[in-house]
């Protein structure tokens, strides 16, 4: 196997596993496992997140309406200091009572090594639109 094979391997472990974690929506673990103490969190229409405690109160408000969320990793490439990664993610609302599976494709940076256990940051790009339309729908269109 290759080097670069190898850092592939290792770096799709370590997704699969933070994705594993993180779609059981609970970030009080998920989030010390995976993020440096000062991580910085991008996520679409927020201002930046630092540290740990806010990015995991951030993922406490998702949390907040989200059933379920589920990660599939596509496309994935492996630099020295970040890794891009291609995702599918199907969400599903706690108030929808229908369960309809909304489905956002995104990618995302993360800011670590492979040899590195934790990010230093997180940049995540998707168009969460689809899911505030959905909540729209479901709560007759007030938000």
């Amino acid at each position: 196997m290759t080097d670069l094979n190898t850092q592939t391997a290792a770096a799709k472990s370590w997704l699969q596993n933070f994705h594993l974690l993180g779609d059981q929506l609970n970030p009080d673990i998920a989030v010390p496992q995976f993020y440096t103490s000062d991580c910085e969190l991008l996520f679409p229409g927020r201002s930046p997140l630092k540290g740990q405690e806010a990015i995991i109160n951030f993922f406490k408000q998702q949390s907040t309406v989200l059933e379920s969320m589920k990660h599939t990793i596509g496309h994935i490439d492996v630099l020295p200091d970040r890794i891009y990664q291609e995702a599918s993610i199907q969400y599903v609302l706690k108030a929808d009572p229908e369960k309809k599976v909304i489905h956002i494709d995104g990618i995302a940076i993360f800011g670590k090594r492979v040899d590195e256990d934790k990010m230093r940051f997180f940049k995540v790009y998707l168009d969460p639109s689809p899911l505030a339309e959905r909540l729209k729908e479901i709560s007759g269109g007030v938000e």
